[in-house]
């Protein structure tokens, strides 16, 4: 039922809501992908609210600056005292709908005296797909491409990621002397994003672990970037060339405040004690890293991150450090530290058994609510999928197979799969690619330990899913 104002007044409504008549006078909400502002936001916002106030948040907190001072990747939260004479200040017939597409979603308004505020409208529901449906046979032949192409990039990237674990090996070498420089990460970031190897990475990860920091930062980097953008795509946001560069960087960049870290501690095998000066030291590289970043002039997402990205929702856990508000964190920031988390469970510890991918997932999202940002974990539990590409199953057929790309939404536990051992626990060289969206009559029985199961070489799961290709 629509509320009747009978005189003028301001009221904050959602975009579904703006009726004609209504002038807007401040956007108070924004989508996710106004955290980093690119190239296309920032065009829309300055041209469509010139002389407008912008709210932003720096290193010095909350600031209110002109909006046509806003610069490339700004965190933007609000815009205010927006002029009455603007053209998107007036309020017309399907403007809600145009605010939604640019991911502006909520308003205050001054509302005319005699103009109704109908009822906010739900969220539109994706459509549902159907095991077996034409809707899903369209999909797996979408899927089919998709898989090709990750398959083809599984050689070049992992050259990518032994590369770029050097490139950041290197960096905190370097870092160690005083002398820091972004050039090696930045050139090769520009690298693996030419080659289109991100998402080939992100399945090498969970394949093989790392008990490295260095791989550690690449691993996170690709993930993060990965889950970012697929949130984005998700959101009907397209995603510039500059913000996938601009993540994957955070991401390389996250832990330089190791390089203040002696590297027989950082490469220590060794378990330490909670109140050991090792331990001390190494808690302190949240801080070290903030501090390494302003004085390289970083921008002020990347420094949050890497200041950061320890903290959690709970701060009394001896996990969450430095001391700060779970408030200080960017959005990336929340995202990377649910990233930063999985990696270190997937990554090889002497001092632990690693984790496999599927099995991580299901300990991250026990964690929503404690540690991390609930609508975060819904994020990154979305993007990676119940089963990560990558993941070993057992089949209801009695079969193993890896993941080669993620169910969709409705049906979380039907992903795409490439047979690799029949139901007689004999290795196959002939993979059949079975799409469980396609095949009803069969199930996936549980996640395998691929370490475990594979173990004549530490190795032997990566060869495994290196060699497949669809018949």
């Amino acid at each position: 039922m629509a509320s009747q104002i009978s005189e003028a007044s301001r009221q904050r409504v959602k975009a579904n809501q703006l009726v004609q008549g209504m002038t807007i006078v401040e956007v108070t909400e924004m989508s996710f992908d106004f955290a980093t502002l690119d190239t296309e936001k920032l065009k829309f916002v300055q041209t469509g609210y010139k002389g407008a106030t912008a709210v932003i948040t720096d290193q010095s907190g909350r600031m209110e600056i002109p909006i046509e001072h806003l610069k490339e990747f700004d965190h933007l939260q609000e815009i205010t005292n927006i002029p009455a004479q603007l053209k998107l200040a007036k309020v017309v017939t399907g403007m809600g709908a145009l605010m939604e597409k640019h991911g502006l979603l909520e308003f205050m308004v001054s509302v005319p005296q005699g103009v109704e505020i109908p009822e906010a409208a739900g969220p539109q529901q994706a459509p549902r797909l159907s095991v077996g449906s034409p809707e899903a046979q369209k999909r797996h032949e979408q899927k089919v491409e998709e898989v090709k192409q990750l398959l083809d990039k599984v050689e070049t990237a992992e050259t990518n990621r032994t590369k770029a674990s050097s490139v950041v090996e290197e960096m905190l070498d370097i870092g160690r002397s005083g002398n820091y420089s972004s050039k090696g990460v930045e050139s090769m970031v520009g690298d693996i994003l030419s080659e289109g190897s991100t998402s080939a990475m992100k399945a090498i990860a969970g394949l093989r672990g790392s008990d490295q920091t260095y791989a550690h930062c690449v691993d996170m980097s690709v993930i993060l970037q990965d889950c970012y953008a697929d949130i984005l795509s998700r959101m009907d946001k397209d995603v510039s060339p500059s913000t996938n560069r601009f993540t994957l960087t955070s991401g390389f960049m996250h832990d330089i405040g190791k390089s203040e870290v002696p590297k027989d501690v950082l490469e220590s095998k060794e378990r330490f004690a909670p109140d050991s000066q090792e331990m001390l030291l190494l808690r302190n590289h949240t801080t070290y890293g903030a501090k390494i970043l302003t004085d390289m002039k970083m921008h002020d997402t990347i420094i949050n991150v890497a200041h950061y990205h320890h903290v959690k929702k709970d701060g009394s856990l001896f996990t969450s450090y430095p001391d700060a508000p779970f408030e200080s964190l960017r959005p990336l920031t929340r995202l990377a530290s649910v990233v930063d988390v999985y990696q270190a469970l997937i990554g090889k510890r002497k001092y632990k058994k690693n984790w496999v991918p599927g099995k991580a997932v299901e300990y991250i999202m026990n964690l929503a609510g404690s540690e991390f940002d609930e609508k975060m974990i819904e994020h990154f539990v979305t993007s990676m999928g119940r089963y990560p590409v990558g993941s070993l199953l057992r089949l209801s057929t009695g079969e193993l197979a890896f993941v080669l790309a993620l169910a969709p939404e409705n049906y979380p536990d039907r992903p795409m799969v490439a047979v690799v051992e029949n139901g007689q626990g004999e290795l196959i060289s002939h993979h059949n690619v079975l799409d469980l969206m396609l095949q009803e009559d069969v199930t996936v029985q549980e996640v395998v330990d691929h370490y475990e199961h594979y173990n004549e070489s530490e190795d032997q799961a990566y060869r495994i899913f290196e060699s497949i290709r669809l018949q």
